[in-house]
């Protein structure tokens, strides 16, 4: 029988997507900082794993995801070597879209940021996980100005980077319009004023905007306060033109069927040029002047970061973001791979709201997490690299404090506030003896061991405080229970003796007593580690591509863990080792 065929970008190794180890999360808690309250997640490792850990706790419910991954330059970065075959960066980026694509909401959105080298390969998979009809934009951010010798290397210079904006359901999606518009300069061909308003219509004066300015300032003419002000006198003017926007005015021609319409009334407005001429019983208030209509100057402001400002509608170039001294934003030193705060504030004020969840598994220096937090979204990010210590952890302990007043701090007014959780990844639960055998991780104790298997049926974690086999529950009657010891027929009738009618109980043990297995129809036993044989991939922590090992700096070491999940009580753990950090390029 011939293949169904379709569409799509194929490469080496796709459809060949391992079988993620769902893990549990362990908590660092001198990592961890501010409101202990907070819901926000700050995670260190592999972000396919961590991904694939979120599922269980966060499918549906992202409401926007920004990603900003290595961009396959071939140019090695301090802080990335992202130089990567074609195949290797779409295979990797495939896995990581697909979990996105299950973490998102409905109405939820995806950007995707990235330049000329692997956009175009990239919408193809984009356009295959999400649906092509489930495309909205592709917004043209503008980098670096052609300064210098790079910009006659032979090529037109490249200005642009491509951000993908995506939804997971365009019939539910829905921008934000009051974030639509930017800040635009003042336009000068608004240059009339009307003198007193409060007189009847046919009486109304007009005046150029610059006289009008010049003599409130307490100058004789506008050519007298420009000469003495120079560009000041252009700002007096532009806040003048926001404060009475209401009087303030230009005029334009009508044409089309606004003008068959009203051509009766322009035709009269340019016989009387000194008067106000108004439409009778027009639906869109037209007035004239000398047979062009008035257009209020407060028709062009918008609200803009909290105030009245002129405003454009926005397009999909965003050029009117500065890139200008990015280097040190944040207070963290990563100059080659950040992105402003104003460009993740624009992504999160076009498609979320306060308390909604943001994500970024590509966190680098923390950008994202620091202008969610100031936005006062909820956020999760992943960051494998060493960074996560060096950079993002710094980064927003000082936004929690509110000692971080650089990037957008001054437009939200952040003062400080909210707190997160710094997580890593349990180690794999199962690991090969020396004989080849699969074991249970001997780092696993039996809260962690309770939780994870919790994790891998498909249970959520929540520990009764005094039935001690109601571990975890899928539903109100469907309880987990895992424990190292041996059960024997006596265990399981006191348990059966204690459970209720209509409820159903999974037990997953070491061993157990030949007699057990079918004795009760309302609960299954099975063995670990055999029952997880073949589920998925164990005993692989790195699914992206090691490039260089580096020293691990004093400060970033990684101190004794502690296990957490959901409203559960703190289970420490002993303290690991720190291994050397690598870094990757997926992070």
């Amino acid at each position: 029988m011939q293949k169904h065929q379709k569409l799509e970008l194929t490469w080496i190794g796709k459809g060949e997507e391992p079988k993620l180890e769902p893990r549990i999360l362990l908590e660092q808690p001198e990592y961890s900082y501010g409101d202990p309250n907070a819901e926000n997640i700050l995670i260190h490792g592999d972000n396919l794993l961590a991904l694939k850990a979120l599922e269980q706790d966060f499918t549906g419910k992202i409401k926007c995801i920004y990603i900003d991954p290595p961009f396959n330059t071939g140019a090695a970065f301090e802080h990335y070597d992202d130089g990567i075959e074609h195949s290797l960066w779409l295979d990797l980026m495939y896995k990581r879209f697909k979990i996105l694509h299950k973490l998102l909401r409905r109405d939820g959105a995806l950007f995707v940021h990235l330049d000329d080298n692997e956009s175009a390969y990239c919408k193809l998979i984009l356009d295959e996980i999400f649906g092509r009809d489930n495309y909205l934009n592709q917004i043209i951010n503008t980098t670096n100005k052609p300064f210098g010798f790079k910009s006659t290397a032979g090529n037109i210079f490249k200005q642009a980077n491509h951000i993908f904006l995506y939804t997971k359901d365009k019939q539910h999606f829905t921008l934000n319009w009051k974030a639509l518009f930017i800040e635009k300069s003042y336009d000068p061909a608004y240059k009339f004023v009307f003198k007193d308003k409060t007189q009847p219509e046919e009486k109304w004066e007009w005046e150029n905007i610059n006289e009008v300015v010049a003599k409130e300032i307490g100058y004789k003419s506008s050519r007298e306060a420009k000469k003495s002000l120079g560009e000041d006198f252009d700002r007096e003017i532009a806040l003048f033109a926001i404060d009475n926007s209401n009087k303030v005015f230009r005029t334009a021609s009508v044409s089309g069927g606004a003008f068959l319409k009203r051509k009766n009334t322009v035709a009269l407005s340019k016989q009387n040029k000194d008067k106000i001429i108004r439409h009778p019983d027009d639906d869109m208030d037209y007035m004239f002047i000398g047979g062009e209509r008035v257009i209020y100057y407060n028709e062009r402001l918008k609200v803009i970061d909290g105030l009245n400002l002129p405003g454009e509608l926005i397009t999909d170039i965003w050029n009117d973001i500065s890139i200008e001294a990015l280097a040190k934003e944040g207070n963290v030193n990563f100059p080659k791979g950040k992105k402003p705060e104003k460009l993740i504030q624009r992504c999160l004020e076009l498609t979320t709201s306060k308390g909604d969840w943001v994500l970024d598994s590509f966190l680098g220096s923390g950008t994202t997490a620091a202008v969610a937090n100031k936005m006062e979204r909820k956020w999760i990010g992943v960051e494998l690299g060493n960074q996560a210590y060096t950079h993002c952890f710094p980064r927003l302990k000082q936004v929690v404090d509110g000692t971080d007043q650089g990037g957008i701090s001054k437009l939200v007014d952040w003062q400080g506030g909210g707190g997160f959780k710094f997580y890593t990844l349990a180690p794999s639960l199962l690991q090969k003896d020396r004989y080849g055998n699969w074991v249970i991780d001997e780092k696993y104790n039996p809260d962690m061991l309770a939780a994870a298997m919790a994790k891998q049926e498909g249970f959520r974690y929540q520990p009764d405080e005094i039935i001690y086999w109601q571990q975890g529950r899928s539903s109100e009657k469907d309880f987990i229970y895992t424990t190292t010891q041996f059960i024997t027929v006596e265990a399981l009738d006191k348990i059966h003796e204690e459970m209720q009618p209509g409820q159903n109980l999974l037990i997953c043990c070491k061993s157990f007593q030949a007699a057990c297995e079918h004795k009760y129809l309302n609960i299954t036993i099975k063995k670990i580690p055999h029952m997880l044989l073949g589920r998925c991939e164990f005993g692989k922590d790195d699914y992206s591509l090691n490039i260089i090992n580096v020293p691990t700096s004093e400060e970033a070491g990684n101190p004794a863990t502690e296990f957490i999940t959901n409203a559960l009580p703190e289970v420490s753990q002993p303290a690991a080792k720190q291994k050397k950090a690598q870094i990757d390029l997926f992070e």
